[in-house]
């Protein structure tokens, strides 16, 4: 799997790519890898939960769009920060491919 499959045009990690480095992330040494993808699906539904509020909340919608914009960055920045883990730890190589164990 190369980068581009790994993460979407917003620079976010896909599920499939989630998955996958969860799995391999077990045969790291410690558990920093499995932790951080939970904090970025925790992310990720608060992401969509604003999407709702925005809808269903017209009064605060400003309020709640700001809130998705930010829960979108801190995605991104997240998804950056598995993404270099998992280089750090040889899950992905030099190709951007995620490996095999």
């Amino acid at each position: 799997m190369k980068l581009t499959e790994i993460v979407d045009a917003k620079g976010i990690l896909t599920e499939k790519a989630l998955q996958e480095l969860k799995t391999k992330g077990r045969s790291v040494s410690c558990e920093c890898p499995a932790h951080l993808i939970e904090i970025l699906k925790s992310i990720k539904d608060f992401t969509q939960y604003q999407e709702k509020c925005v809808t269903e909340k017209p009064a605060d919608k400003l309020t709640h769009e700001w809130l998705k914009a930010t829960s979108l960055t801190l995605e991104h920045l997240v998804s950056s920060t598995i993404v270099n883990l998992a280089r750090l730890e040889g899950m992905i190589d030099e190709e951007n491919k995620i490996q095999d164990e």
